[in-house]
């Protein structure tokens, strides 16, 4: 051990979030497969791009205004192409379960989707991979048991692709209000 610091830093694994045993796994529960950030950080993207397609006449005059405009119509339609033919998923199954380290503290865990094999029984001993999020909750990216099972929790398909086509919506309105600020740049 360096000096400095202490045993529990020198033990540190990246993503490594718990290690204990299994206490007790929790109901299944249903979410939703999109995340609220998602949506927040679209609807922001597209009124920053309407907010400066309205400044546009100020700057530009109206000829600014209608590129402004076709680049927003643009936009709104590849969206509405993305929504109508993307697949529309149902729930999430979320399957909730706590690990109690040798300290005694209890860390709630949560795999997301399907878990192939199920989940280890209770009095397992196990290494939660993933992140911790707002909640305090670990959300689980992998799970190893002390007989070297693996157990990866995977999102099936059709909301991995509903994920990645609200992603690709933040990304074309981002795309849509770097456009107009750069039109608003160039009429200068």
């Amino acid at each position: 051990m360096t000096a400095g610091r202490s045993a529990a830093e020198e033990q540190r694994v990246p993503g490594r979030v718990a290690v204990g045993t299994i206490t007790r796994i929790g109901v299944v529960r249903q979410e939703p497969p999109a995340r609220r950030t998602t949506l927040l950080a679209a609807w922001g993207c597209a009124a920053i791009a309407v907010a400066e397609a309205a400044l546009s006449p100020l700057v530009g005059g109206v000829s600014l205004l209608a590129k402004a405009v076709l680049v927003i119509a643009v936009v709104t339609a590849a969206v509405l192409a993305v929504h109508r033919w993307g697949p529309k998923p149902g729930e999430v199954d979320v399957h909730p379960f706590w690990v109690k380290d040798v300290t005694g503290a209890e860390h709630p865990c949560r795999a997301r989707g399907v878990v192939p094999h199920d989940l280890p029984p209770e009095g397992t001993g196990v290494q939660v991979y993933g992140r911790v999020d707002r909640s305090g909750s670990a959300l689980v990216r992998e799970l190893i048991t002390d007989d070297g099972r693996v157990c990866r929790p995977r999102l099936p398909l059709p909301q991995r692709i509903a994920r990645g086509a609200g992603l690709l919506t933040v990304a074309l309105w981002a795309g849509a209000s770097l456009a107009v600020a750069w039109l608003l740049v160039l009429s200068r």
